[in-house]
């Protein structure tokens, strides 16, 4: 019976011989499939358990690397929405509505948000708290703006040095911006 594809309801065991594990639950000493999946049993806690066949839909933890994109630049923060969470190919479960404190945005003093990150900006932050609301940092230096948008005419800003230019209308604009600013491809996301 290990290693088959069981359905919602099906008695895998009972309750004496394994304890529930994750994708099963027990009803009347029986352990039953609470999902689609493949039954196997984890032998080093005794558990049976029901793997999904099909990908789940991302819940966002804490410590997971995020990209989002800044809707709004306040004086004391920057509200963020999350699109993708690094190494999940799946869309994201929950709030997406996140918060970056301008405390969290680098290890030195920030006195403006608006001088690290503008409205547009994809940013890669690790997530630091899921409840009550959604909290982000990017006082790492692998952290970031990944790709910043000109705030003068809305197109994309090249990295020139320490600084990012638009190719378009020669603004040029300071940004919190990582190593690899420009390189990822936000379209594979």
């Amino acid at each position: 019976m290990n290693d088959k594809i069981v359905m919602p309801g099906e008695q895998l065991s009972t309750s004496e011989e394994l304890l529930p594990g994750e994708g099963t639950f027990e009803e009347d000493g029986i352990i039953r499939a609470a999902r689609v999946g493949k039954y196997v049993v984890n032998e080093k806690y005794r558990r049976a358990e029901v793997k999904p066949v099909t990908s789940t839909p991302v819940i966002i933890k804490i410590g997971d690397i995020v990209i989002a994109r800044v809707e709004s630049v306040r004086s004391s923060m920057i509200i963020a929405n999350v699109i993708h969470v690094a190494g999940k190919n799946r869309s994201i479960s929950g709030d997406t509505n996140a918060t970056l404190r301008v405390s969290e945005i680098a290890r030195g003093y920030v006195k403006d948000p608006s001088t690290e990150f503008g409205v547009g900006d994809f940013i890669r932050a690790k997530v630091t708290q899921v409840k009550p609301s959604l909290q982000l940092t990017t006082k790492d230096s692998e952290f970031g703006a990944i790709k910043s948008l000109c705030s003068k005419c809305r197109n994309p800003l090249v990295k020139k040095g320490d600084i990012l230019e638009c190719e378009n209308c020669g603004n040029k604009q300071k940004r919190r911006i990582t190593m690899d600013y420009g390189k990822l491809d936000l379209n594979r996301l």
